[in-house]
């Protein structure tokens, strides 16, 4: 699972690309051409990269998006906490990917935008089809946002980034509530969001740094709990084996090589010098030749995400509200968010 085989089989790309195929946005054959595929994977590196932290002027225009996402959604009154956490993370994505203007954006658009992208990821997880529709109306709202000729490779590029990263900035945003040291540690990387700021342990290695953090929430709730690869065996062998080969990356998170105490959220767990430290990288983004496109940047960027969402939810112009986060409750973090809100306090502007 580790080190697939043949990985530049149509099989193995097949594996990668069910979103492609769900979205009706390419067709099989050309999904299953390998150079069709590494092109894909070359163009989402391309924008990737383009807003790194290695790239200053990239990295910085991102920051700015996330500032102006994050106010445009903040209520008036009351919002729902998930919907919140969507239109934030979608807003970003698109403003940050393509250099949209936050401004020409409706929040109804945005709203509608992440209802379909919620709807199409259950459909793909239920293996039911696309409504024809709700497609055609997700496509012209990116055609109107990004241009015609951008608009297949934004969709193929927007849906893996929000459902991986609403859900991390979520999870993070859930567990910290209330606890002083992670906030601290959050509005010390929004005032300073540098990669040395984000791997900085805090009060003399006593307390977990940002990365650390969402290393933990990516340990406990990793975006894909279990991949799945296309078995290959000889045609003799295969009625003694299964189709598919399937790692589950939820029960590899909770073994022993993460330490002690594995279903109790202890990011300091990922420090070096931690009496049982982290011994196997995680593999919340998969691993070696098939691994998430994403997985250095993705990180970083959702903690960018918490981090600005956290100096204006502050208990002070607004409030996050919600019951306590037991990592043992919350499997499947697309859910489980009733009751939790984000409030403006009485008596203040902004």
């Amino acid at each position: 699972m580790l080190r697939p085989r043949n990985i530049d089989h149509q099989a193995e790309i097949r594996s990668r690309v069910h979103l492609h195929e769900h979205f009706a946005l390419t067709s099989s054959s050309a999904i299953l051409d390998p150079s069709r595929h590494d092109r894909f994977v070359q163009d989402a590196r391309k924008l990737i990269d383009s807003i790194s932290p290695h790239q200053c002027a990239g990295w910085q225009r991102f920051v700015k998006c996330a500032e102006k996402c994050t106010d445009m959604f903040l209520p008036s009154r009351e919002v729902d906490f998930a919907a919140f956490i969507q239109s934030v993370t979608f807003c970003i994505i698109i403003t940050g990917f393509y250099g949209v203007d936050p401004g020409t954006l409706s929040p109804v658009d945005v709203a509608f935008m992440t209802s379909a992208l919620n709807h199409h990821s259950d459909g793909i997880l239920r293996q039911t089809p696309h409504y024809p529709g709700e497609l055609y109306a997700m496509r012209e709202r990116i055609c109107r946002w990004v241009g015609g000729e951008r608009a297949s490779q934004a969709l193929e590029t927007i849906l893996p980034a929000y459902e991986s990263m609403w859900r991390l900035a979520a999870v993070t945003l859930a567990y910290a509530n209330g606890n002083q040291h992670m906030h601290n540690a959050f509005l010390d990387f929004s005032e300073n969001p540098t990669q040395r700021q984000f791997r900085s342990f805090k009060v003399k290695n006593t307390r977990p740094s940002v990365e650390a953090i969402i290393n933990e929430v990516l340990r406990l709730h990793p975006p894909v709990q279990r991949i799945a690869r296309k078995s290959r065996h000889p045609l003799w062998k295969r009625i003694f084996y299964p189709a598919q080969e399937i790692a589950d990356v939820g029960a590899v998170h909770r073994s022993c090589v993460y330490g002690t105490r594995l279903e109790t959220f202890d990011a300091m767990r990922f420090h070096p010098q931690h009496e049982r430290p982290v011994e196997m990288q995680l593999l919340a983004f998969g691993h070696g030749g098939l691994s998430c496109v994403a997985e250095e940047w993705a990180p970083m960027a959702t903690a960018l995400i918490v981090a600005k969402i956290m100096d204006r939810v502050d208990d002070v112009g607004f409030v996050l509200i919600g019951k306590a986060f037991d990592a043992r409750m919350y499997r499947n973090t697309r859910t489980g968010w009733d009751g939790w809100v984000v409030r403006k306090k009485k008596g203040k502007d902004s």
